[in-house]
């Protein structure tokens, strides 16, 4: 616990452990390196390594608050890294999520609700290339069914099964 505020819990190999702000800053630190790396490299696991990032910052966001510097930092990264990693409805739910504590008027919620845009953005043409890639399975089932079916793929961390 740190000024009131408990630390948020992370699964890892044996269980649940609890993470504090100085445990965390050199984790996104490191993981913000490594994705940018394999951006860079455009080698396959740039979006796991932003998804990665997004987690660790979601993190940090819990235990900042979004009046402080680092905590509307760490807003805006948890978003940003989560559109970097394709995980677009994740990043318009942590915009929703995250304006619940902030006051409607300021740069910080102008910021989320620019992510949240472009998100929504890049899940709509993604959602229609798929349309078209797909239209055969769209035509059979419905948009609302395959787009139920694509979201609990996406849920599981899973590319779609069909290349």
């Amino acid at each position: 616990m740190r000024d009131g505020i408990k630390s948020p819990t992370l699964p890892n190999a044996n269980g649940v452990i609890e993470m504090d702000i100085e445990t965390l800053y050199p984790l996104v630190t490191e993981a913000i390196r490594r994705a940018e790396v394999l951006e860079d490299l455009h080698a396959p696991g740039a979006k796991d390594a932003y998804r990665d990032v997004s987690r660790l910052e979601e993190c940090i966001a819990g235990l900042l608050p979004p009046a402080d510097a680092e905590g509307a930092i760490a807003r805006h990264g948890a978003v940003s890294a989560a559109i970097s990693g394709g995980e677009f409805q994740r990043a318009i739910d942590l915009v929703v999520c995250f304006k619940a504590d902030i006051e409607p008027n300021t740069s910080i919620a102008a910021d989320l609700d620019t992510l949240r845009g472009q998100a929504m953005a890049l899940r709509a043409r993604e959602d229609g290339g798929l349309q078209v890639r797909y239209s055969a399975a769209f035509a059979r089932y419905g948009f609302g069914e395959i787009q139920r079916f694509i979201s609990a793929y996406r849920k599981q961390g899973a590319p779609l099964p069909i290349q």
